[in-house]
């Protein structure tokens, strides 16, 4: 692990003696998160690393989020405000006054620009409205489909309603189903695009968040494609080589008698973990690694795998390098950092063929997509998979080639010189409104 821990730290190195050759001057930013960073989920390690980086380059930086505070108050030396919020599925969902907010903001020290993820967030869209008051230009994240969550979660609703009743009266009800579905799409959709359309410029993590924006209604002259990096430092195939990881493996594998096929990430309903007993019969040991709203019924469905409950940093890196195989179900993420993370490992992937995965994974090249709502293309490709040996190295390696460059230092890097040109595009609609 030495000799690739050092290369990296040499390229950012090198980057950083770049950035100051050029006369870049370090930037405040204010970074405002809808996620805690006392939690664990996509949004706040994004934002953690954002300020590693920071720290690095010797940016001012200033962060805003939902409760619970830091226990430092701080992080990286940042200092952290934090706002009033609601537990929803074990997500702290900001639930601030606006005003309190804005009043916020504008009290503090004037930022460079204004990073905001996820301006669908109450806190998020105060940020906006703060920014677009201080004439600060405003950088949108687009980080989950809450309008694809709205729409199944109304499906499900008026369906649970249908199961209790005659079946004479389910066929209404699921037309009923259907309809709200699409109507609380829409709402939020429209709701969505009247916001990223406020903010100066706003990131999509893949070509088919892009494509949704635009469907959304989002002006395709705002959006910028900038995906999330990999902490290579961490998540490496070094790791399989290191005593714990190969006990783990040994038991899970049962002494090598059983491939090890693994899922990693949030047990919440969109994550569609349940469609992993689809595998029961393969002669494999299921392992899922997280926790989440979820986790109890999926104790229950599927008795026979291992639950690790929730893992973090080197514990999370060997549970991956102990896998023989990664396997991602939800059909409805944006991006897909955990396929990252696997890929990293060195472990050959298999995901849906929707939104975020078909991005990361080149199917047949560097992992296997199989067909969103289909549970027996998931079966025949974990088949395929685990009984094609050299079809499994073939891809892990090629996936492993596909990640490397892909650091969170080099992507804040790019985050950073988007910011930029968000400052210039401020300047240039403040300079042709005089």
């Amino acid at each position: 692990m030495g000799g690739m821990t050092d290369d990296v730290e040499h390229d950012e190195q090198r980057t950083d003696e770049t950035h100051a050759e050029n006369g870049e001057r370090p930037l405040r930013v204010l970074v405002v998160s809808e996620s805690s960073l006392e939690q664990t989920n996509g949004v706040s390690n994004s934002v953690k690393h954002m300020l590693r980086r920071f720290r690095q380059r010797d940016f001012d930086a200033h962060v805003i989020s939902p409760q619970p505070p830091a226990e430092s108050g701080a992080f990286e030396g940042y200092p952290i405000d934090t706002v009033t919020s609601w537990p929803v599925q074990n997500f702290n969902v900001a639930i601030p006054m606006k005003t309190t907010v804005i009043a916020m903001i504008e009290a503090g020290p004037r930022p460079d620009v204004i990073h905001i993820a996820a301006p669908i967030s109450r806190l998020g869209h105060a940020a906006l409205i703060a920014g677009d008051e201080m004439g600060v230009p405003t950088v949108a994240v687009y980080q989950t489909d809450v309008a694809q969550y709205a729409r199944r979660f109304a499906r499900q609703t008026i369906d649970g309603i249908a199961g209790t009743v005659a079946p004479k009266h389910t066929g209404w009800l699921r037309k009923v189903s259907k309809s709200a579905g699409d109507a609380a799409e829409q709402i939020l959709a429209d709701r969505m695009a009247k916001l990223h359309n406020k903010a100066t410029i706003t990131l999509a993590p893949t070509e088919q968040a892009r494509q949704r924006l635009e469907s959304f209604g989002v002006d395709p002259a705002l959006i910028r494609q900038l995906g999330r990096g990999v902490d290579s430092q961490l998540f490496n195939p070094d790791r399989r080589e290191s005593e714990r990881v190969r006990q783990l493996h040994d038991r899970w594998s049962r002494h090598g008698k059983m491939p090890v096929v693994g899922y990693v990430g949030r047990l919440a309903p969109e994550k569609q973990v349940d469609r992993l007993s689809c595998l029961m019969g393969l002669g494999i040991q299921l392992v899922i690694v997280g926790d989440g709203p979820c986790g109890e019924n999926l104790r229950k469905l599927m008795p026979y795998a291992v639950f690790t409950g929730m893992l973090h940093g080197d514990e999370l890196a060997d549970a991956y390098a102990a896998l023989d195989v990664f396997v991602h179900t939800g059909n409805q993420e944006t991006f897909g950092q955990t396929i990252q993370e696997a890929m990293a490992s060195r472990l050959p992937v298999i995901a849906p063929a929707s939104g975020g995965p078909l991005d990361l994974v080149d199917s047949g090249r560097t992992g296997l997509l199989f067909s969103p709502q289909n549970d027996k293309a998931l079966r025949a490709c974990v088949q395929r998979v685990i009984t094609e040996d050299g079809f499994r190295r073939t891809i892990a390696a090629n996936g492993f080639e596909a990640i490397q460059g892909r650091t969170w230092p080099n992507v804040v890097d790019r985050l950073i010189d988007y910011y930029r040109l968000a400052m210039e595009i401020r300047l240039a609609h403040d300079g042709a409104a005089e």
